[in-house]
């Protein structure tokens, strides 16, 4: 089958905060668009995008997956995204894929943290947006604090539609540009008619204010509008297309996916026919791999092939899977392409597309499609395949940094390889985890951005490859600094007959501003070291930064080696990198050693009658409170905490919270740790 062409095809990444029922949403809008035959339901596991192991048993998204659906002859791809912190990386993944973010808020909740921080990243990333105010249906369900909470979010946020009913009674929706309601019985597909007695002065009202926001919004229309002059429907939605286009507006629309898909099928109506095509889109802005010129890729049926890979999966029977958008050209199976990053010739074999787990072969992928291929070598996240001889790459997308360490060690022994064979394919599939190898200690590190995100790997490790692995206590990576400047001798001498020993140096050492980091100085006059050995001091230096004064690395400071001694016999770079780590250790314990620990920037989400309670608690941690907001029935407190008191957070939330609370926590900086804890950190290091 030939593909379709671009201004048929939507990309729409499903974001939003844990909870607030995207895939319930997905699983709506594929059934009324007959994708699938009947509704799955999240909490029996049923659903075509929550098809892992893991999500399944933990009634959540872990991982984006792909689906699609047909609907007015339009391709509707969509990407089901996590909305837990944990896994956030995932939906930054699909943003970057889609033309279109379809925000889902919970109606019982508003707009919450991870709501806001990927709307932030939509937005850098010029993506129109839609809001699906979402469960209405729910006890506690509103929709005038949901759309307050968009507004402080947003102000281009504007409704388009207004519920009809309320809570277990919401049954359908009012169109505000149409001036028609869909009401629902049972089903995703509605009956359109005319707007309900009670309800005519309310929806005028509403699309009064709709008006209002959408001439503000445009030129053309706002002369018009200030003189009196009605506007006409045509004129309407010519104006709110645009500004969807544009990012100054965004329709917010009511929907219940959960309760039989009401509202569905008015939201697969908007996507189509106001949401912009890949066609529409801007051009995707690159870089010449070679020249690093800029480089602006437009769509085009024609010439070379461009190829964006936002996301990989690994599976232990069908080997890894990479998720491809079609930046430009057609991509056809049994075709070669080039790897920007490596350089590499890979051979396209079978192309397909998901519909969760389900592979449906596809013979090419065209211009501004979604799809995927398997068994590609070297293809991770983020790498760019071209058919064509100028080698491409794009920005990478900004992930957040690991915050939650922990050492792990198989099981059985012997085990060695198969761990960090499973690891490195966990690694390729998800770019948020870090996995290394600490030259201190010689642990096997993997580090996520939670403690949950590496429960789930180490699940995964043995359930997709049969590994198991015991894990130590979350690692915190404290570093040292020193706060004084001080000198110091370093000099290694040894004689047991025959050649010695011999390196002398003198070392001054000055604290640097707080990020600065390492920098090494030679003022050594008058060759009192030769030129070939000053290398090898550095190298001491190095060694004894690395275990530092109290046991950890040692950051922002100035070295300077200014002068020594040699044997012209006994001298070597052994002896003198003895000697520069002999100074270094003797120059620390003057300079004034300071513990450093990281510092997270923590934002909980919580209601409202329990804000004390979490607040005492972040104080109890040695959190310092940085402000509170409120976004609908959600309050929002802002605290820095260090990371060595929010190991256990997670649990300690739930169960302050009865579950009702959420956070999310990301690197802010280094700050010295108090003098009485830092000696007993230390001892605690030196015990291990």
């Amino acid at each position: 089958m030939a593909h379709l062409e671009p201004s048929k095809i939507r990309n729409v990444a499903v974001v939003g905060h844990r909870g607030s029922g995207k895939t319930s949403l997905v699983e709506a809008l594929l059934f009324a668009a007959g994708a699938v035959n009947r509704m799955g339901s999240v909490g029996e596991g049923t659903t075509v995008s929550d098809f892992d192991e893991d999500e399944k048993r933990r009634g959540m998204s872990i991982s984006a997956s792909l689906c699609h659906l047909t609907w007015d002859g339009h391709k509707v791809n969509l990407i089901d995204s996590p909305g837990e912190s944990s896994f956030v990386g995932d939906a930054l993944s699909a943003l970057r894929a889609a033309d279109v973010a379809l925000v889902v808020v919970n109606a019982t909740m508003g707009v919450e943290v991870i709501t806001a921080r990927l709307w932030s990243r939509a937005r850098e990333g010029g993506l129109a947006r839609v809001v699906a105010v979402n469960m209405l249906d729910r006890e506690r369900a509103g929709f005038d604090a949901a759309l307050e909470s968009l507004r402080e979010l947003d102000p281009g946020c504007v409704p388009i539609q207004i519920p009809i009913g309320a809570e277990h009674d919401f049954h359908g929706v009012v169109n505000l540009v149409s001036m028609t309601a869909t009401t629902y019985d049972g089903g995703p597909k509605g009956t359109t008619g005319d707007i309900p007695a009670d309800l005519v002065g309310a929806a005028g009202e509403a699309r009064e204010r709709l008006i209002d926001v959408v001439a503000e919004n445009d030129d053309a229309l706002i002369e018009k509008y200030l003189e009196g002059e009605p506007i006409t429907t045509e004129e309407l939605i010519a104006a709110l297309t645009q500004g969807i286009a544009e990012g100054r507006l965004c329709p917010v629309v009511c929907v219940a996916g959960g309760k039989g898909g009401i509202g569905a099928d008015r939201l697969l109506d908007l996507l189509v026919e106001a949401m912009p095509s890949p066609a529409a889109a801007r051009p995707w802005a690159g870089t010449d791999a070679k020249s690093g010129d800029a480089v602006d890729v437009p769509l085009a049926e024609d010439g070379p092939a461009v190829v964006y890979a936002f996301k990989t999966l690994a599976d232990q029977f069908s080997g890894k899977v990479n998720l491809l958008r079609v930046v430009s050209g057609t991509l056809t199976g049994d075709t070669q392409v080039s790897d920007a990053r490596t350089g590499a010739k890979e051979r396209i074999g079978q192309l397909f597309t998901l519909q969760g787990k389900d592979h449906v072969s596809l013979e090419e992928l065209g211009p501004g499609d979604i799809g995927a291929v398997a068994k590609l070598k070297d293809v991770v996240t983020g790498d760019v395949l071209t058919t064509g001889a100028q080698a491409l790459a794009f920005p990478p997308t900004a992930y957040p940094p690991a915050v939650m360490s922990v050492a792990v060690v198989p099981k059985t022994k012997g085990d060695e390889d198969k761990v960090m064979t499973s690891l490195r394919r966990l690694r390729e599939e998800d770019p948020t985890l870090d996995i290394h190898r600490d030259e201190e200690t010689g642990d096997l590190i993997v580090a996520g951005l939670s403690q949950m995100h590496v429960e789930t790997v180490v699940d995964r490790m043995k359930r997709r490859f049969g590994v198991e692995v015991e894990l130590t206590p979350p690692h915190v990576p404290y570093h040292e600094t020193i706060t004084v400047a001080a000198e110091a001798e370093g000099k290694h001498k040894k004689q047991s007959g025959g050649r010695g020993q011999y390196g002398d140096c003198w070392l001054r050492v000055e604290p640097r501003a707080r990020g600065e980091g390492f920098e090494f100085v030679v003022k050594v006059v008058g060759g009192a070291i030769p030129r070939p050995f000053i290398p090898a001091v550095e190298k001491g230096v190095h060694e004894a930064l690395r275990a530092g004064h109290f046991g950890y690395p040692v950051v922002d400071l100035r070295v300077t080696v200014y002068d020594g001694k040699y044997h012209p016999v006994d001298s070597s770079e052994m002896a003198f990198k003895i000697a520069g780590s002999l100074g270094m250790k003797a120059a620390l314990e003057k300079a004034r050693p300071v513990l450093l620990e990281p510092v997270m920037q923590v934002e909980v989400a919580i209601p409202e009658e329990l804000v004390g309670d979490v607040m005492g608690d972040l104080n109890s941690r040695r959190g310092r409170p940085q402000g509170m907001e409120t976004r609908g029935h959600t309050q929002i407190v802002r605290a820095e905490v260090p990371l060595a008191e929010m190991l256990s957070y997670a649990a300690d939330l739930r169960a302050m919270t009865g579950g009702r609370g959420d956070y999310t926590m990301e690197f802010l900086r280094y700050d010295e740790v108090p003098a009485h804890m830092a000696d007993r950190i230390a001892s605690s290091e030196k015990e291990h």
